[in-house]
Protein backbone atom coordinates (compact mmCIF):
# COMPACT_ATOMS: atom_id res chain seq x y z
CA UNK A 1 0.00 0.00 0.00
CA UNK A 2 1.35 3.42 -0.91
CA UNK A 3 1.03 6.19 1.60
CA UNK A 4 -1.11 9.01 0.28
CA UNK A 5 0.37 11.96 -1.56
CA UNK A 6 3.87 11.29 -2.87
CA UNK A 7 6.09 12.27 -5.83
CA UNK A 8 4.83 10.75 -9.09
CA UNK A 9 7.15 10.58 -12.09
CA UNK A 10 8.95 13.91 -12.37
CA UNK A 11 6.28 15.74 -10.33
CA UNK A 12 7.20 16.57 -6.74
CA UNK A 13 5.03 15.89 -3.72
CA UNK A 14 3.96 19.55 -3.57
CA UNK A 15 3.05 19.49 -7.27
CA UNK A 16 1.05 16.30 -6.74
CA UNK A 17 -0.78 17.88 -3.83
CA UNK A 18 -1.81 20.74 -6.13
CA UNK A 19 -2.84 18.25 -8.84
CA UNK A 20 -4.96 16.16 -6.47
CA UNK A 21 -6.63 19.17 -4.88
CA UNK A 22 -7.79 20.24 -8.34
CA UNK A 23 -8.91 16.70 -9.16
CA UNK A 24 -11.05 16.47 -6.02
CA UNK A 25 -13.39 19.34 -6.92
CA UNK A 26 -17.05 18.49 -6.20
CA UNK A 27 -18.45 16.07 -8.78
CA UNK A 28 -21.35 17.17 -10.99
CA UNK A 29 -24.03 14.64 -9.98
CA UNK A 30 -23.52 13.00 -6.60
CA UNK A 31 -22.97 14.49 -3.16
CA UNK A 32 -20.39 11.84 -2.32
CA UNK A 33 -17.21 11.15 -4.20
CA UNK A 34 -17.45 7.63 -5.62
CA UNK A 35 -13.77 7.39 -6.51
CA UNK A 36 -10.32 7.37 -5.00
CA UNK A 37 -6.85 8.20 -6.28
CA UNK A 38 -3.78 6.15 -5.48
CA UNK A 39 -0.29 7.48 -6.09
CA UNK A 40 2.47 5.14 -7.26
CA UNK A 41 6.04 6.12 -8.16
CA UNK A 42 5.15 6.61 -11.82
CA UNK A 43 1.37 7.05 -12.08
CA UNK A 44 -1.90 8.11 -10.46
CA UNK A 45 -4.55 5.39 -10.44
CA UNK A 46 -8.27 6.17 -10.40
CA UNK A 47 -10.55 3.63 -8.68
CA UNK A 48 -14.34 3.50 -8.45
CA UNK A 49 -16.43 2.07 -5.64
CA UNK A 50 -18.89 -0.82 -6.04
CA UNK A 51 -19.81 -0.38 -9.70
CA UNK A 52 -21.78 -3.62 -9.55
CA UNK A 53 -24.20 -2.30 -6.92
CA UNK A 54 -27.13 0.07 -7.15
CA UNK A 55 -29.54 0.75 -10.00
CA UNK A 56 -28.37 1.35 -13.55
CA UNK A 57 -28.98 5.05 -12.98
CA UNK A 58 -26.77 4.96 -9.86
CA UNK A 59 -24.01 3.22 -11.79
CA UNK A 60 -24.29 5.68 -14.67
CA UNK A 61 -24.05 8.72 -12.39
CA UNK A 62 -21.16 7.14 -10.49
CA UNK A 63 -19.24 6.59 -13.72
CA UNK A 64 -19.97 10.11 -14.97
CA UNK A 65 -18.62 11.58 -11.75
CA UNK A 66 -15.52 9.40 -11.99
CA UNK A 67 -15.03 10.69 -15.54
CA UNK A 68 -15.35 14.27 -14.31
CA UNK A 69 -12.69 13.65 -11.66
CA UNK A 70 -10.44 12.09 -14.30
CA UNK A 71 -10.74 15.13 -16.57
CA UNK A 72 -9.80 17.40 -13.65
CA UNK A 73 -6.79 15.19 -12.92
CA UNK A 74 -5.60 15.29 -16.54
CA UNK A 75 -5.97 19.07 -16.76
CA UNK A 76 -4.20 19.62 -13.43
CA UNK A 77 -1.24 17.51 -14.58
CA UNK A 78 -1.07 19.58 -17.77
CA UNK A 79 -1.02 22.71 -15.61
CA UNK A 80 2.26 21.40 -14.16
CA UNK A 81 3.70 21.47 -17.73
CA UNK A 82 3.52 17.69 -17.99
CA UNK A 83 1.85 15.40 -20.52
CA UNK A 84 -0.92 13.29 -18.93
CA UNK A 85 -0.54 9.86 -20.55
CA UNK A 86 -3.91 8.24 -19.83
CA UNK A 87 -5.06 4.62 -20.19
CA UNK A 88 -8.72 3.77 -19.52
CA UNK A 89 -9.63 0.39 -18.02
CA UNK A 90 -6.04 -0.83 -18.28
CA UNK A 91 -6.64 -4.22 -16.62
CA UNK A 92 -9.46 -6.50 -17.75
CA UNK A 93 -9.73 -8.30 -14.40
CA UNK A 94 -9.93 -5.05 -12.38
CA UNK A 95 -13.14 -3.24 -13.43
CA UNK A 96 -12.79 -0.90 -10.45
CA UNK A 97 -9.48 0.41 -11.82
CA UNK A 98 -10.85 2.99 -14.25
CA UNK A 99 -7.70 4.76 -15.37
CA UNK A 100 -3.96 5.06 -14.97
CA UNK A 101 -2.52 8.52 -15.62
CA UNK A 102 1.24 8.94 -15.99
CA UNK A 103 2.91 12.36 -15.96
CA UNK A 104 5.11 11.63 -18.95
CA UNK A 105 7.53 14.20 -20.30
CA UNK A 106 6.90 17.91 -20.59
CA UNK A 107 4.09 19.66 -22.42
CA UNK A 108 3.13 23.32 -22.59
CA UNK A 109 -0.49 23.69 -21.57
CA UNK A 110 -2.72 25.30 -24.21
CA UNK A 111 -4.35 28.63 -23.25
CA UNK A 112 -7.83 27.12 -23.49
CA UNK A 113 -6.89 24.34 -21.06
CA UNK A 114 -5.32 26.86 -18.68
CA UNK A 115 -8.67 28.68 -18.58
CA UNK A 116 -10.39 25.40 -17.74
CA UNK A 117 -7.95 24.71 -14.90
CA UNK A 118 -8.68 28.16 -13.48
CA UNK A 119 -12.42 27.38 -13.59
CA UNK A 120 -12.16 24.10 -11.65
CA UNK A 121 -12.12 25.54 -8.13
CA UNK A 122 -15.18 27.77 -8.54
CA UNK A 123 -17.39 25.61 -10.74
CA UNK A 124 -20.67 24.92 -9.00
CA UNK A 125 -24.07 23.71 -10.15
CA UNK A 126 -26.57 26.59 -10.13
CA UNK A 127 -30.26 25.77 -9.76
CA UNK A 128 -31.44 29.35 -9.55
CA UNK A 129 -33.57 30.62 -12.44
CA UNK A 130 -31.53 31.87 -15.39
CA UNK A 131 -32.07 35.14 -17.22
CA UNK A 132 -33.42 35.29 -20.78
CA UNK A 133 -30.03 36.39 -22.13
CA UNK A 134 -29.05 34.38 -25.21
CA UNK A 135 -25.92 32.22 -25.21
CA UNK A 136 -23.87 33.33 -28.27
CA UNK A 137 -23.43 30.91 -31.14
CA UNK A 138 -19.65 31.05 -30.73
CA UNK A 139 -19.95 29.78 -27.16
CA UNK A 140 -22.38 27.06 -28.25
CA UNK A 141 -19.79 25.86 -30.75
CA UNK A 142 -17.14 25.81 -28.02
CA UNK A 143 -19.40 23.67 -25.84
CA UNK A 144 -20.07 21.22 -28.65
CA UNK A 145 -16.37 20.97 -29.45
CA UNK A 146 -15.57 20.39 -25.76
CA UNK A 147 -17.71 17.25 -25.77
CA UNK A 148 -16.25 16.02 -29.05
CA UNK A 149 -12.67 16.36 -27.75
CA UNK A 150 -13.54 13.70 -25.16
CA UNK A 151 -15.09 11.34 -27.74
CA UNK A 152 -18.64 12.15 -26.72
CA UNK A 153 -21.35 14.28 -28.32
CA UNK A 154 -23.49 17.25 -27.34
CA UNK A 155 -26.99 17.69 -28.76
CA UNK A 156 -28.96 20.92 -28.34
CA UNK A 157 -32.69 20.67 -27.60
CA UNK A 158 -34.43 22.75 -30.26
CA UNK A 159 -37.44 24.94 -29.57
CA UNK A 160 -39.58 22.42 -31.48
CA UNK A 161 -38.40 19.63 -29.17
CA UNK A 162 -39.08 21.49 -25.89
CA UNK A 163 -42.79 20.49 -25.64
CA UNK A 164 -41.93 16.81 -26.18
CA UNK A 165 -39.12 16.99 -23.64
CA UNK A 166 -41.37 18.59 -21.04
CA UNK A 167 -43.98 15.88 -21.66
CA UNK A 168 -41.36 13.15 -21.16
CA UNK A 169 -40.20 14.77 -17.94
CA UNK A 170 -43.73 15.16 -16.58
CA UNK A 171 -44.46 11.50 -17.25
CA UNK A 172 -41.48 10.26 -15.26
CA UNK A 173 -43.64 10.84 -12.17
CA UNK A 174 -40.56 11.72 -10.14
CA UNK A 175 -40.31 14.82 -7.96
CA UNK A 176 -37.98 17.45 -9.41
CA UNK A 177 -34.44 17.47 -8.12
CA UNK A 178 -34.10 19.46 -4.92
CA UNK A 179 -33.85 23.11 -5.95
CA UNK A 180 -31.00 25.23 -4.75
CA UNK A 181 -31.24 28.76 -3.35
CA UNK A 182 -33.71 30.80 -5.38
CA UNK A 183 -35.74 27.84 -6.69
CA UNK A 184 -35.55 26.23 -10.11
CA UNK A 185 -36.23 22.65 -11.08
CA UNK A 186 -35.62 20.04 -13.74
CA UNK A 187 -38.67 21.37 -15.59
CA UNK A 188 -37.35 24.93 -15.73
CA UNK A 189 -36.85 24.83 -19.51
CA UNK A 190 -38.42 27.15 -22.05
CA UNK A 191 -38.05 27.85 -25.77
CA UNK A 192 -35.08 30.09 -26.40
CA UNK A 193 -33.10 28.72 -23.44
CA UNK A 194 -30.05 26.52 -23.94
CA UNK A 195 -30.70 22.91 -22.93
CA UNK A 196 -28.19 20.30 -24.06
CA UNK A 197 -27.74 16.55 -23.72
CA UNK A 198 -24.34 14.89 -23.47
CA UNK A 199 -24.21 11.32 -24.68
CA UNK A 200 -22.02 8.46 -25.83
CA UNK A 201 -21.80 6.15 -28.81
CA UNK A 202 -22.22 3.06 -26.58
CA UNK A 203 -24.06 2.69 -23.27
CA UNK A 204 -21.10 0.95 -21.62
CA UNK A 205 -18.82 1.72 -18.70
CA UNK A 206 -16.24 3.06 -21.16
CA UNK A 207 -18.82 5.20 -22.94
CA UNK A 208 -20.05 6.61 -19.64
CA UNK A 209 -16.51 7.32 -18.42
CA UNK A 210 -15.83 9.22 -21.65
CA UNK A 211 -19.14 11.06 -21.29
CA UNK A 212 -18.16 12.04 -17.73
CA UNK A 213 -14.94 13.59 -19.01
CA UNK A 214 -16.93 15.37 -21.73
CA UNK A 215 -19.44 16.57 -19.13
CA UNK A 216 -16.71 18.15 -17.02
CA UNK A 217 -15.01 19.74 -20.03
CA UNK A 218 -18.35 21.22 -21.10
CA UNK A 219 -19.05 22.49 -17.57
CA UNK A 220 -15.62 24.09 -17.27
CA UNK A 221 -15.91 25.60 -20.77
CA UNK A 222 -19.26 27.08 -19.76
CA UNK A 223 -17.83 28.44 -16.49
CA UNK A 224 -14.87 30.00 -18.33
CA UNK A 225 -17.38 31.71 -20.65
CA UNK A 226 -19.30 33.14 -17.68
CA UNK A 227 -22.24 30.74 -17.90
CA UNK A 228 -24.06 28.93 -15.12
CA UNK A 229 -25.06 25.29 -15.43
CA UNK A 230 -27.77 23.15 -13.83
CA UNK A 231 -27.67 19.38 -14.26
CA UNK A 232 -30.86 17.40 -14.70
CA UNK A 233 -30.97 13.71 -13.82
CA UNK A 234 -34.74 13.18 -13.73
CA UNK A 235 -35.18 11.85 -17.28
CA UNK A 236 -32.08 9.64 -17.05
CA UNK A 237 -33.27 7.93 -13.85
CA UNK A 238 -36.23 6.23 -15.58
CA UNK A 239 -35.19 3.77 -18.32
CA UNK A 240 -38.37 4.29 -20.38
CA UNK A 241 -38.00 8.08 -20.26
CA UNK A 242 -34.34 7.82 -21.21
CA UNK A 243 -35.27 5.69 -24.22
CA UNK A 244 -37.85 8.30 -25.25
CA UNK A 245 -35.23 11.02 -24.98
CA UNK A 246 -32.90 8.93 -27.09
CA UNK A 247 -35.56 8.68 -29.81
CA UNK A 248 -36.27 12.41 -29.55
CA UNK A 249 -32.59 13.03 -30.33
CA UNK A 250 -32.55 10.71 -33.35
CA UNK A 251 -32.18 7.26 -31.81
CA UNK A 252 -28.55 6.67 -32.75
CA UNK A 253 -26.63 7.59 -29.60
CA UNK A 254 -27.10 7.21 -25.85
CA UNK A 255 -28.00 10.25 -23.69
CA UNK A 256 -26.11 10.29 -20.39
CA UNK A 257 -26.90 13.67 -18.79
CA UNK A 258 -28.87 16.82 -19.54
CA UNK A 259 -27.82 20.41 -18.72
CA UNK A 260 -29.45 23.81 -18.64
CA UNK A 261 -26.89 26.51 -19.49
CA UNK A 262 -27.30 30.24 -19.26
CA UNK A 263 -26.74 33.39 -17.23
CA UNK A 264 -27.61 33.13 -13.55
CA UNK A 265 -26.91 34.86 -10.27
CA UNK A 266 -23.84 33.77 -8.34
CA UNK A 267 -23.91 30.85 -5.91
CA UNK A 268 -21.57 30.05 -3.05
CA UNK A 269 -18.25 28.47 -3.91
CA UNK A 270 -18.02 24.71 -3.24
CA UNK A 271 -16.36 23.37 -0.11
CA UNK A 272 -12.86 22.01 -0.60
CA UNK A 273 -12.46 18.27 -0.10
CA UNK A 274 -9.80 16.99 2.28
CA UNK A 275 -7.20 14.99 0.38
CA UNK A 276 -7.12 12.21 2.95
CA UNK A 277 -10.78 11.53 2.11
CA UNK A 278 -10.03 10.72 -1.54
CA UNK A 279 -6.39 9.53 -1.65
CA UNK A 280 -5.72 5.90 -0.74
CA UNK A 281 -3.16 5.41 2.02
CA UNK A 282 -2.38 3.02 4.87
CA UNK A 283 -4.39 5.25 7.20
CA UNK A 284 -7.25 5.66 4.69
CA UNK A 285 -7.67 2.44 2.66
CA UNK A 286 -10.35 2.14 0.02
CA UNK A 287 -12.35 -1.08 0.22
CA UNK A 288 -12.71 -2.73 -3.18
Amino acid sequence: MKTGVMPVGHLSESQMRSVLLAATAPPPLRRGRPWRFQCTPDAVELYADSLSTGTDSDQRERMLDCGAALLNLRLAIKAQSSHADTRLFPTADRPDLLAVVRPNGYETIAPVDRELVAAIAGRQSNRRPFTAAVVPDAVRRQLRRAAEVERAWLATITDDQVPQLRDIMHRTELPPATPGPGGGSDLDIEPGRLVVVIGSLHDTALGRLQAGQALQRVLLTAAAAGLSAALSSQVMAVPAARRELRQLLGGGLWPQVMLRLGHGTAVASPTQTQLEDVVISDEHPFGR
